[in-house]
């Protein structure tokens, strides 16, 4: 078989970017053209609608991929036949509750039996998560899933300035300069989108100055990026004292912390748009320009905050993130509980969209330091020890137990005892003296295999009653 990979891999630069253009006009055909440009257009307005519309469509809605999965989906209709359910049994959102939650190990366990007949698997999209909690989840989109993707997308997007065809550069964990790449250009050149493509992998403090040269050349409207991708750049026009303003940034598919947001804005010398989605495709949450929260696309899913017991917590307590799919018939995910904890906000969002606010999902559950006292301790609380330290390139946070946590930490010029003093004493005092503190110095902290980065990682169990 042909690896596909490997042939892009030892391609010289100019067919690479050939592959990903002719990559782009394949996409472009599913995601993008009049359809997509209609559905932007209703969706942007939908923002605005009524409660009870948005109520009224997400009822619709659910009815009609209910009796899809029922009639189609052996896994669900197995389900409800077990549990003496049909889809009358569905009136609105709050009829979902009737049925079980979904979990990884259910849809590990029941991928084929998860898929609706009416759809041949070579008409499907295969999709996975990232596996940065484990082992990557397999699942499939039809291609409608796709679109209505890209229209929740570009309607973030949009939010953020940036029109449909407007330049813009995007740091994100595709490998699209092979990894072996020790000489520049470590970017390519999306033609059709606009769209500059640079690697997320080749960050150097050498290659720095090449990646803030091309920006300037090519001057995006916004930068697209992780969060730690993009702080990488800010913390060195930082570091050269320069400013390199441009509309917006978007960031999405890691934390976002204070300490990043803070950093990346005054650099960049605007405001974050920072966005939650999911690979499954149940949930989406956008921030708008008030910057109040996250608005959780009611278009694209249904959305549930619930406790360990998988009981409803009321607004303003944070529980498990469970979504429910509104569009994906090839493969539906009803009542999907992730590994991501947040709230919803009491107060709506004074920009007149009546779509709810979510907090920013600032914490999954391995993202959490469990104290041996039973305190949960977010990772955005553990950046401010961080703050004053000047000398420190890069850290990152390893919990092995409850009385043991690891600080590695790539050194910046400068560093000495007193950094690790002062480093130590403010940690303690936020997870407390019972919590034995070692310091890993290391040359470089290693992103996962998709370019993404975890600051904290534990491996202590975490379970909200």
């Amino acid at each position: 078989m042909i690896n596909q990979n490997s042939i892009y891999n030892a391609s010289p630069y100019w067919l690479q970017e050939l592959f990903l253009n002719i990559y782009a006009c394949r996409i472009h055909f599913q995601r993008f053209g009049n359809k997509f440009l209609r559905l932007l257009d209703e969706w942007e307005k939908f923002a605005f609608a009524s409660s009870q519309e948005i109520n009224e469509f997400q009822n619709k809605q659910l009815q009609m991929i209910i009796k899809h999965a029922y009639s189609t989906v052996p896994y669900y209709r197995n389900t409800m036949e077990r549990l003496k359910l049909t889809p009358s049994d569905f009136k609105g959102t709050e009829d979902l509750a009737k049925l079980p939650i979904l979990t990884r190990e259910h849809v590990k366990n029941n991928l084929n039996n998860l898929l609706s007949k009416n759809y041949k698997m070579k008409n499907l999209i295969p999709g996975h998560t990232s596996g940065t909690t484990g082992s990557p989840l397999e699942f499939f989109w039809d291609n409608h899933m796709c679109l209505i993707n890209n229209v929740a997308d570009w309607r973030q997007k949009k939010w953020a300035g940036l029109n449909y065809g407007e330049k813009h550069a995007v740091l994100l964990g595709r490998t699209i300069v092979p990894a072996n790449a020790m000489s520049p250009p470590f970017w390519r050149m999306n033609h059709l989108h606009n769209q500059l493509w640079m690697s997320s992998f080749h960050m150097t403090e050498i290659n720095l100055p090449l990646y803030l040269e091309k920006l300037k050349t090519f001057k995006p409207k916004i930068i697209e990026g992780y969060p730690s991708t993009v702080y990488i750049l800010a913390k060195y026009l930082e570091s050269k004292n320069e400013i390199f303003p441009v509309s917006a940034i978007l960031t999405s598919s890691e934390t976002l912390y204070p300490i990043q947001r803070e950093t990346i804005e005054k650099v960049f010398s605007c405001r974050i748009f920072d966005f939650y989605g999911l690979a499954e495709r149940t949930v989406f949450a956008t921030e708008c320009n008030h910057h109040q929260g996250h608005h959780l696309n009611m278009d694209y899913g249904i959305t549930e905050i619930l406790d360990g017991k998988s009981e409803p917590v009321p607004h303003g307590k944070r529980g498990w993130i469970v979504g429910t799919s509104l569009h994906n018939m090839g493969m539906p995910f009803l009542r999907y509980k992730t590994s991501d904890i947040s709230s919803i906000k009491n107060e709506s969002c004074s920009c007149g969209c009546n779509y709810p606010l979510m907090e920013a999902v600032t914490t999954k559950a391995e993202d959490i330091i469990v104290t041996k006292d039973g305190r949960f301790i977010s990772p955005s609380v553990l950046t401010h020890p961080f703050k004053p330290m000047h000398h420190i390139k890069e850290s990152q946070i390893v919990q092995e137990d409850e009385e043991n946590i690891t600080i590695k930490i790539v050194k910046h010029e400068g560093y000495s005892e007193k950094d690790t003093e002062q480093l130590l004493a403010s940690f303690s005092s936020r997870v407390g003296e019972g919590m034995k503190i070692n310091l890993e110095f290391v040359e470089e902290i290693k992103r996962e295999a998709n370019g993404k980065f975890r600051w904290v990682i534990s491996k202590v169990p975490v379970n909200f009653q």
